[in-house]
């Protein structure tokens, strides 16, 4: 049974508005008195009732990750290491986080993100939310939050309207110095396996890498595009077809790191040395990248950054700062510089 502040009153042989008034650190008490209600209090070993308290004051330091994400069961390298650097950068911030991870269904129905977004903002627990998607956020979904005034950042996702606060990655700059850094090593033979073209990135990495081909007088060839979703598998599948082309690509840029260790998987298995034969670029930046044999290129998201500048901007907006809009630089980890780190 847990011990009440009535309890700690009674034990201290004062009032429970005296209590009350020692146990939240206020004014207007004898120090006779607070010494007792402090001794009574340990011994008790009571625990106030924080939420209670922060209902009671309007504040809950409290803030709601709502995270939609393809597969629920398993979150993939990239998720789960940004929710863990938004946890981390939260908590620095002396806030609580929780979160709720749902699909693009929930009892077999399409979710309705602008009436889940709606409830959140009509729910005291939570002082401000972060948006975290798989599948595009419009604006019409977010629209209630901004004429609510509640705070919310979206993260890893632009969504253009006023009152939006969100950050991104610049995945098609990425991209380009992925594709440029193929070309100055002099290969014109570059097949993309590219993500699936319902996700946003996907289409931005798509788009800089044919816009890069152009740009630099490279032909694009159709079979040098395939199509994969995101998970090691399809990268080794896409792998796998693209050498059955004649001639087959040099170079491989894959639009995530996990396709990218698909597609060394299948090269190798096929006898090729990466990179003296092929090589392969991916994105992300994931810890996995690090460890394959060999290690391989990568644009690297700056998830740690992108956490700590998400859970910032949120904060400041829940103490009443301005929204704002924030692109983050990528960064290509080249063979060169995976050399001199391993």
């Amino acid at each position: 049974m847990s011990v009440t502040l009535k309890d700690v009153s009674k034990l201290a042989g004062v009032s429970l508005a005296t209590a009350s008034l020692v146990l939240n650190n206020q004014k207007g008490v004898s120090e006779k008195s607070r010494l007792k209600v402090l001794d009574a209090a340990q011994k008790l070993g009571y625990r106030p009732n924080i939420l209670a308290r922060s209902l009671i004051k309007g504040k809950t330091n409290t803030v709601l990750l709502c995270a939609f994400i393809k597969e629920q069961g398993k979150l993939s390298a990239f998720y789960g290491e940004l929710i863990n650097s938004l946890l981390t950068a939260v908590s620095y911030q002396e806030f609580y986080l929780q979160m709720v991870v749902k699909g693009e269904f929930y009892n077999g129905h399409p979710l309705d993100k602008r009436t889940a977004f709606l409830d959140i903002a009509h729910n005291r627990l939570f002082e401000g939310l972060i948006i975290l998607s798989h599948w595009p956020i419009s604006y019409s979904e977010v629209g209630d939050l901004v004429k609510e005034n509640f705070p919310f950042v979206i993260v890893n996702q632009k969504v253009d309207g006023e009152g939006v606060s969100y950050i991104d990655i610049d995945h098609y700059g990425g991209t380009k110095e992925a594709i440029n850094y193929l070309i100055k090593k002099g290969h014109r033979r570059i097949a993309h396996i590219r993500g699936p073209m319902d996700h946003l990135h996907a289409q931005e990495r798509y788009r800089a890498y044919v816009d890069t081909l152009l740009e630099n007088e490279i032909s694009l060839k159709k079979e040098y595009i395939i199509e994969g979703n995101f998970r090691r598998l399809s990268g080794r599948t896409a792998m796998e077809r693209l050498l059955e082309k004649k001639p087959y690509p040099t170079a491989i840029y894959a639009a995530n790191d996990k396709m990218a260790i698909g597609a060394l998987q299948a090269a190798k298995e096929n006898g090729l040395n990466v990179p003296q034969d092929l090589d392969i670029v991916g994105f992300d930046g994931i810890e996995a990248v690090k460890y394959t044999d060999p290690p391989l290129p990568t644009v690297e998201q700056p998830l740690e950054e992108l956490g700590k500048l998400a859970a910032t901007m949120l904060i400041e907006n829940i103490k009443g700062g301005d929204r704002r809009k924030v692109i983050l630089p990528c960064r290509l980890d080249t063979w060169d510089n995976l050399n001199q780190k391993t």
